[in-house]
Order: structure tokens, then C-alpha cells, then sequence
């Protein structure tokens, strides 16, 4: 692959190396995280890294830039800004030292994915924001798109619920199956953090058990020693847990990554079902041009005041035959919108459904691996206990040490 055609992820080694906890300017008790990005070339690692600084803020303001700008794609997402679906010992402060480091695997992923896509790799923001410290959000503020895309946002999603407009069922199946699917992961994602708050009473439930046998230990002479290292293992067995559900939280934050590709996909829809309705209206408005420019040319005008006059004082050939070519000329204009409304849906259609299908065959890569580190790490959740049961049960065992 030539250079001229190369993504910067074909380009640059990009990951998130570091963070670091700032104070605020305005209120000295406040602080915020800022990401080390460090971007070194892969045909020359020698080279020292290309290093900036950014705030989750600036890639809040990247990804709403790509989304306006290239309504068609499926632009990655970033992690969620407030922690939802979490159980009750989860950690909940977003500079803690464990919310942060998920945050940046994240956002690694995100800059990955990103630099990985063909359009959005070639974009002049994209690249300024990883290998310059300055200059990307001038970029995105000239371009104006982000104030462009608020005010069209608003009025098209009751239609494409309703299916007035949309008729391309490719459309349709996609939009039902991001409500479907988002569904589907919230109702995992709360039915997970419940589970997680069970299995963690559970678990806890058996300090009291170890202090008990530790209690029961001082009261008895050859069984003593058996008890105490019971209470021991019970103790051990009950505080392993937490960090457990804590590697499960990770786990559970690629889940909600793939959450929120729900709405990225209904969003593209939408620009699609907007698109259709702008063809409408310019073809509505074709006819409409067409059918004034038909009666005034017959006679045969509705009534108006312009009508009454023509009727009352009339009009000569001239001025007849320079209304009409008037009319001619903004009926070709019309013509030429609908043409160019037309391509741009068709052009549009192209590239979202080659987008649809590249997220249907990177989400199911994905899905799979997720399932199958949640199903690595109950093994090792049930190995773990069956250890400490194992030693608990060889405390009561007459000459064995336990394991």
C-alpha cells in the first residue's frame, strides 16, 4: 500500500501512554484528565514520538466534527461520559485512578479505530489533532459543519419512526435492529450489575462466617487449630470478589461501547431519511413549476391577483412569450435539483450500507470476544473459590496441609 493511500493507523504506532490529573484554572478544588497521545512512524522506530495533550472535551468536539461532516459513516464512539449499569461498589468518581485507566483504553481504541478508517484518516482535523499541538480545532470551527448539523438534527426522527418517507427496507431493517439490539445490551448491562451486587453479598456474607470460626477456634483445643485456619480461607475467599467485578466493569465497558454504536447507526438513518424527504420536496416542487407553467400557457390559471389582471387588461404576445421562457428556465432549475437530490441520496445509500455491513462484521468480532473474556473470567471466578474451599475443606482433613 502506497503512502499517498495509507490510513495513519497503516502509518503510526497510536496509543494513549499516560494521563495526568490537572487543576482547573477557574476553581482551584476542581480538576480534569488530560491523555497523553504518542504517535511514533512504523517504518522508522527510531524516531522520537509525536506527543499532545487533550482533553476528553476535544474528542467530544472531534467525534461531533466527523459525525457532521461524514454523515455516512459509522464514526467509533467514545466511552460513556457518566458511569451507568454499575453495581453498588463499582467504582462511581470519573478521576478515580480505575475510571480513568478504562477511560484510556477506551480512547486508545477510539483513536485506533478512527485512524484505521479510510475517509476519516484523510481528514486535515484528524491528523492535527494527533501530530500537532495546535491548530485542529481551528479547523473544525472554519469548517462551520458542527452549527450546520444542530439545525438540521431536530424534525426527521418522528417521520423515520412513523415510515412516512423511508422505503428502502435495507434502511428500515437497520434502524429497527440498532432499537432491537440497544434494547437487548441495556437490559444485559442492568441484569449484570444486579447479578454483580448479589455475588458480592454472597461473598462478603462469609467474613462473618470466618470471625465465627476464628471465635469458635479459641473454645476448642485439637479442632482450634482447624478452625482457625478456616476462618483464615473463609476470610480470603470472601474479600477475592471485588476485584474480580471490578475486571468485570472493564469488561462490561466494551459492552456499553457497543451500546452506543445503536444510535451512531439510527443517526446515519436519519440523514438518510432527510435526504429523501429534500427529494420529495424538490420533485413536489418541480411539479408544482411544471403545472403553473402548463395553465398560464393554455389560459387556464387559477385565480390570483396576477390572473385577474391578465384577464381584465390583458397581455401582448411579447410579454406572454417572456413569462413562459421565465417559467422554462426555473422549471430546468428545478430539473437540475431534483437530479442533483437524486445522486446525492444514491451517492449517500452507497457508502452508509457499505458502512452498515462493515459495523455488522466488526461487531460481531468484537461481541465474540467480549462473551468470551466474560466467560474466561467466570472460570477463573470459579477456580479461584474452588481453591479456597478446597484448602478450607483440607483444614478439617487429620495430618494434611493445606493446599
Amino acid at each position: 500500500m502506497t503512502e499517498e493511500h495509507s490510513t495513519l493507523f497503516d502509518r503510526y504506532d497510536i496509543q494513549i501512554s499516560n494521563t495526568e490529573r490537572r487543576n482547573s484554572s477557574i476553581a482551584i478544588q476542581d480538576c480534569y484528565i488530560v491523555y497523553l497521545i504518542e504517535c511514533r512512524l512504523k517504518a522508522n522506530k527510531e524516531d522520537e514520538s509525536i506527543c499532545v495533550f487533550r482533553r476528553y472535551s476535544d474528542f467530544e468536539t472531534l467525534r461531533n466534527y466527523l459525525v457532521a461532516k461524514y454523515s455516512w459513516v459509522i464514526v467509533p464512539v467514545l466511552p460513556e461520559k457518566t458511569i451507568s449499569h454499575t453495581w453498588s461498589k463499582s467504582h462511581q468518581d470519573r478521576t478515580s485512578v480505575e475510571v480513568v485507566e478504562r477511560r484510556r483504553v477506551l480512547l486508545e481504541r477510539f483513536l485506533q479505530h478512527v485512524c484505521a478508517h479510510p475517509t476519516l484518516s484523510a481528514d486535515s482535523a484528524v491528523q492535527t489533532f494527533l501530530l500537532q499541538n495546535d491548530g485542529w480545532k481551528h479547523i473544525v470551527d472554519t469548517s462551520h459543519v458542527l452549527n450546520k448539523s444542530e439545525s438540521l438534527i431536530p424534525s426527521f426522527k418522528l417521520n423515520l419512526m412513523q415510515h412516512e418517507r423511508t422505503k428502502d427496507k435495507r434502511f428500515l431493517d437497520a434502524y429497527q435492529y440498532a432499537i432491537d439490539l440497544n434494547n437487548v445490551l441495556h437490559n444485559v448491562l442492568r441484569a449484570r450489575a444486579k447479578l454483580a451486587d448479589r455475588i458480592f453479598l454472597y461473598y462478603q456474607s462469609h467474613n462473618q462466617l470466618g470471625r465465627l470460626f476464628s471465635e469458635w477456634s479459641t473454645t476448642e483445643d485439637k479442632l482450634g487449630d482447624s478452625l482457625q485456619r478456616a476462618g483464615h480461607f473463609l476470610d480470603s475467599f470472601a474479600g477475592q470478589i471485588e476485584e474480580y467485578l471490578h475486571e468485570e466493569d472493564a469488561l462490561m465497558d466494551f459492552l456499553k461501547h457497543q451500546a452506543s454504536y445503536c444510535d451512531v447507526i439510527k443517526s446515519v438513518v436519519e440523514k438518510h431519511e432527510q435526504l429523501v424527504e429534500d427529494n420529495s420536496k424538490q420533485e413536489t416542487t418541480l411539479g408544482v413549476k411544471r403545472t403553473q407553467r402548463d395553465a398560464y400557457a393554455t389560459g387556464k390559471m387559477n385565480f390570483s391577483v396576477n390572473a385577474l389582471k391578465s384577464k381584465l387588461f390583458g397581455e401582448n404576445d411579447q410579454t406572454r412569450y417572456a413569462k413562459i421562457e421565465t417559467m422554462d428556465s426555473d422549471i430546468n432549475d428545478a430539473v437540475l435539483h431534483c437530479q442533483n437530490a437524486d445522486i446525492r441520496v444514491k451517492e449517500f445509500n452507497k457508502n452508509a450500507l457499505i458502512e452498515l455491513d462493515f459495523y455488522k462484521t466488526m461487531k460481531e468480532e468484537q461481541m465474540r470476544e467480549i462473551l468470551r473474556s466474560y466467560c474466561l473470567l467466570q472460570a477463573r471466578i470459579a477456580k479461584a473459590a474452588l481453591k479456597s474451599w478446597t484448602n478450607i475443606r483440607d483444614s478439617f482433613s487429620n495430618g494434611q496441609t493445606p493446599i
